[in-house]
């Protein structure tokens, strides 16, 4: 898609009430937040896409972007800003999760899944391509955290879409909160040294063993271990990160992290690149990665 914080109820205070017989009326109830699943990402999802071809693709992204959204465009930047300082996306786009996972808090997950770009202009040719979205909620409800991918020419990725989403694959553990940064430190973990250990092996002790990873042009993705060896390994090995942001459920168990690589030390960014990390009994899995490459300098 890159074309591209629960009310407390006041017992102690009702209880004190009762006692002391107050005599005022007492204040309406709070609304509970209703409860979340992996299937309410994929209906925000729905309303999301379904809000691009009513009211326009700009319209939705700045209906649905959390304030402090990140996106590809095609490195990080600032989602709100970009959005409303570019113009109307001249086309039809439609986007549909095959996957989804939500944090234990109930307030944080992600989706991912194929994209299709039908341009208005009938000679011009359509685009496809992966995409992955982070999402928030806060007290103004669920918001798009952070929005990448990349895409290709059409191929047929968007005619194999499923309709039965894969949801909650992916088996994260709750631990104690600790600060985001702690993902980015990860993150830099995972580079190639240039003479020594390269990124492919670091990258690989870091994976979950149902990792997926999403590197251009597959938008199917690299989902079993001969494949994911196979993606990692067409990576330099002294691939270097140089993580930007990350966020943490306050669970403990899902997080993702966001920032450029290069190359080698000291060379030009290459590409931009999302983690998604799983908590799991033997410490932070890569669950997820997705890949957006830059244009040549």
């Amino acid at each position: 898609m890159t074309v591209s914080r629960l009310h407390r109820p006041a017992g102690l205070a009702l209880v004190a009430c009762a006692v002391l017989a107050c005599s005022r009326a007492p204040e309406p109830a709070t609304a509970a937040v209703p409860t979340a699943t992996p299937a309410t990402l994929v209906e925000l999802e729905a309303a999301f896409a379904a809000a691009g071809r009513e009211r326009g693709v700009k319209a939705a992204f700045l209906e649905f972007l959390d304030e402090e959204s990140i996106v590809f465009q095609p490195g990080p930047v600032w989602a709100r800003a970009a959005w409303t300082a570019r113009e109307e996306v001249q086309a039809s786009l439609d986007w549909v999760p095959d996957r989804a996972q939500l944090a234990r808090s109930g307030d944080f997950g992600y989706t991912t899944g194929p994209w299709l770009l039908t341009p208005k202009d009938a000679g011009a040719g359509a685009a496809e391509g992966r995409y992955l979205t982070v999402w928030r909620r806060g007290a103004d409800g669920w918001r798009v955290l952070f929005d990448g991918g990349f895409g290709s020419e059409r191929a047929g990725a968007w005619d194999l879409r499923t309709d039965k989403p894969a949801l909650g694959a992916q088996s994260c553990e709750p631990g104690e909160p600790v600060p985001p940064g702690d993902l980015q430190i990860i993150d830099l973990e995972l580079s190639g040294i240039a003479g020594g250990e390269a990124h492919a092996a670091r990258a690989g002790r870091r994976l979950a063993a149902t990792a997926e990873l999403f590197h251009p042009p597959s938008v199917e993705g690299a989902l079993d271990a001969a494949a994911r060896r196979t993606a990692l390994a067409a990576l330099p090995a002294t691939l270097q990160y140089w993580p930007m942001g990350a966020e943490i459920a306050g669970s403990g168990d899902l997080g993702y992290s966001y920032g450029l690589t290069a190359p080698a030390p000291g060379a030009s960014a290459d590409a931009a690149y999302a983690n998604i990390w799983c908590r799991q009994p033997d410490g932070w899995r890569l669950a997820v990665q997705l890949r957006s490459d830059l244009p040549p300098r």
